[in-house]
Parts: C-alpha cells; structure tokens; sequence
C-alpha cells in the first residue's frame, strides 16, 4: 500500500488522501476538500476564482493538485489541457459533507465514483439543491463548462450508497460511524494487500453521540492497524464544552430575555438545531427558521432520528424579503414557492409583533434582516458556533456587533465544537492500538507526541 497527501498536512481541512495498493489492483482518495486557509490566500468574497476560466485559476493558485488523470472532462479541454482515456483512480471514498472534505469532488470526472452513505449524500444533495449553481459546489451534478446553453441539462455524478464493509477491487474498506457536528460522518479502516490502515475522519467524544466515536476506536483497536491517520484539529485546546453544556447556558440566557433571541448556528448541524428547538420549547417559545433551514430539517428528517416534521408546532418557517420586495411568488426559487403557503410560515411583521415568543435562526449575513424584525430593548445574539480564526471573520465579528451595537442587543458565544481537544485526541490515539500514528488535519503535529507512546510519523505534502 502506497500512501500520498495532496491536502491535509500541516493545515486544517483540505483532505486529499491518495490510497494505492498495486497488488489489490485498486485506488481511491479519501476525502477530496477544500482548504481554506490556502484558498483565502488569494481569493476572499469579491476575489474569486474566474468560472469563465474553468479550472484554470485553482490550478495557477495551487488551490486544486496538478494531477493527472482526475479531473473533469470538460473543464480540460476548456483550459486546452490532455484528457485521459480513463481516470486513474478508482473511487472516492467520502467520510463526511463538511466542505473541507467534500467540495473538490465539483472538479473531478463524472466517471469516478463517490462512495459514502445515504446521510451524508442527503446533506451534500440539499446543500446544492438550496444553494446557487457555482464551478465549486457542483458536487452532486454539474454543468458542462463553458456553458454555451444554460437549459442544458447538468451531468449526474456517480454515487455508491453504503455503509460497513464494501469493496473497490481489492480492497476492502469498513465505514464506521462516529459523532461530529454533521450528520452521518464516518470513520474508516482500509484493508489492503499488505497494510490495514485506520483514518478519523473528522470526531469527538463529547458530543450527544460521543458513543459512535467510542465504538469506532473499539473497532480500530480490533484491528490494531499498521497506520492511523488520526486528525488533530483541536490537540492544542483543552475546552471540552458538550451539547449539554450549550443547552443549559442558552437555556439561561434565553430565560433571562424578555425581547427577541436571534441564535446563529450551523444549519448542517442537526445536533444544534435539535438543541435550539429544545430551549425554546422549554421557554415557551418557537424556533423560527429559514426556508433553506427547513428544506434541510425535512429532507434529513428521514434519515435521523429524532428530527422533527417543518410542520411541528414549535417551528416557525420565516419567509425572507426578495426580488421586488412585494412577497410575490415569483419572488422565490421553485423549490421555495412550497413554503409559502404552510400554516406556520411567518414574515418580519408577524414576528416583530410577538418576540418574546421567538427564537429566530439567523446568520451574520441575515443581520440586515434586523432592520425589518426591530429587536426590543434586551434582544439578544447567541453565536453557536466557533470563534474567529482568520482576519475575515473578525472582522465579520465586529460588523456583527456593529449591527447589535446598533439595535441595543446583547451578544453571547455559546458553542461546542465539532472535533475532539487534547485529552480526548489522547484517548483516541492510545485506544486505537495502532503501530503508527500520522497527524492530519491540524496546524500542531508536534504536539501529538506527547499523548501517546504509538511511533508517530509526519506526513508529507506531495506535489
């Protein structure tokens, strides 16, 4: 078994791992994301990759691998480079939706196929389905490039529905679930001619089904693999905040609140919306979402437990101001128009009447939505989600209190993360009983020494 990184090695997200095994006659990728601390080298909203330059400009900018025999068809011949007769892997093997593992698949050939299970499948299908056509985002279907006819219809990509054991010509590859902050994510361990072969994925421990991440090191340890490319996102932080600990603060917070609560949080997280949900049952209110959010909860409501029908009593499904700004139907995309009319779909006006009634679901990005709901003295901001990381994003922070500064509204950070801290990593790591250890997807592989006594061997960035 041959092991080669195109992403995730000293950076967080961006994973592109390369499998080949000659004598299983087999090759897949693990994972094919974007990183976007590479992409926000060059590019940031107003500064994008041109799509009337194809694949061009991620290649120029190293935002996409020079490799041979992967990409799309068309967007080759676009940028008058060879086309291979046939691709020169044989699969792409996806743990989870977040983009940061998912998105390049927008580039690859239709002709290889993306293996994962029907939830994260479901995500990465409403995602692009509420979303707007882009070269990037095209993951579940795409548009040949250039786009000389636009009611041409876009290309099916290939998609193989599992879950366990499954096999890509000689290899057998076992997809175990584990908990992070989006449905369906997996671990995997890969059995190969020589190697078995154990990958994270992205997890933690101490989220509401910090069980599945337990039963997946169970399973490694069965196995006590020859690699573990185990993730280190958080190894420098010890914060152990749970879904728990969330629920209770913004319990607090909430019935400490006589105006509206805005709370902003991850729409792919379905823990976190069942949690929202729960506070405002709990405090006599009903948690007001956007039609993209509820597109989202029903389409992923068949498939996990627990997630209630958009016709429940506590939900509200807030229509947003569009196009002429009337609320005509014209106004919105087809797949909208079937809100519009639901008993418990709300405007601005309605809510503005009635906030102490309310939790709204809103982003950074909504905030101009304040302008129509005009938040009561003692509103409230809850940001459910991570702290800025980069520039940007504070500076996003700071226009954010900019607008609450602004309507006299208060602001709280209530957050659990997605991946698991140091202490837990340790536990991960020596339960695993693996040979050897490579860091992934994170910015400390030095650090990962010193929670194991496992030989640990540091990746290198192909080019």
């Amino acid at each position: 078994m041959e092991v080669k990184f195109y992403g995730g090695v000293n950076q967080i997200g961006g994973n592109k791992i390369l499998i080949r095994d000659r004598k299983a006659d087999a090759s897949v990728f693990l994972d094919f994301g974007m990183n976007f601390t590479d992409s926000a080298k060059y590019f940031e909203e107003f500064v994008q990759p041109r799509a009337s330059n194809g694949i061009v400009d991620f290649l120029e900018m190293g935002i996409l691998p020079r490799l041979d025999g992967i990409y799309r068809p068309d967007l080759l011949r676009f940028a008058r480079m060879p086309v291979h007769k046939e691709p020169m892997v044989d699969a792409v093997v996806l743990s989870h939706a977040h983009l940061d593992h998912s998105s390049h698949i927008a580039f690859l050939d239709e002709a290889i196929p993306v293996y994962c299970n029907r939830t994260t499948h479901a995500v990465l299908k409403s995602i692009q389905e509420t979303g707007r056509r882009s070269i990037g985002g095209e993951i579940i279907d795409f548009k040949n490039r250039p786009i000389l006819n636009s009611k041409e219809p876009p290309v099916e990509r290939k998609f193989v529905l599992q879950d366990g054991k499954f096999k890509i010509g000689g290899l057998e590859i076992e997809m175990i679930p584990v908990d992070h902050s989006v449905p369906g994510a997996t671990g995997m361990i890969i059995y190969g001619s020589d190697t078995t072969l154990a990958y994270s994925g992205d997890l933690r421990t101490h989220g509401t089904n910090g069980n599945l991440t337990r039963e997946f090191v169970r399973r490694v340890a069965q196995e006590s693999p020859d690699v573990f490319l185990c993730e280190g996102t958080r190894i420098d932080e010890t914060d152990r905040n749970s879904e728990t600990d969330v629920h209770a603060r913004s319990t607090k917070v909430v019935a400490g609140t006589k105006g509206l609560v805005v709370a902003d949080f991850a729409f792919k997280d379905t823990t976190r919306f069942a949690t929202f949900l729960q506070v405002a049952r709990e405090n006599d209110r009903r948690l007001a979402i956007e039609f993209k959010d509820a597109y989202y909860v029903r389409e992923l409501s068949k498939l996990v437990p627990g997630l209630p029908p958009i016709s429940d009593d506590s939900l509200l499904l807030y229509q947003e101001r569009k196009g002429t700004g009337t609320y005509g139907e014209r106004d919105y995309e087809g797949w909208e128009r079937e809100f519009l009319d639901r008993r418990n779909t709300v405007r601005a006006d309605d809510l503005r009447k009635r906030q102490a009634e309310v939790i709204i679901a809103l982003g950074f990005y909504d905030a101009p939505e304040l302008i129509d709901l005009k938040p009561a003295p003692g509103s409230v901001f809850i940001k459910s989600a991570s702290e800025a990381f980069n520039e940007e994003q504070k500076f996003d922070v700071t226009r954010l209190r900019a607008w609450l500064d602004h309507f006299g509204m208060g602001y709280d950070q209530i957050h659990a993360s997605g991946h698991a801290p140091r202490d837990d990593l340790g536990f991960v790591m020596r339960e695993s009983h693996a040979k050897k250890i490579v860091p992934i997807h994170t910015e400390h592989a030095d650090l990962y020494s010193a929670l194991c006594t496992t030989p640990i061997e540091q990746p290198v960035l192909s080019s």
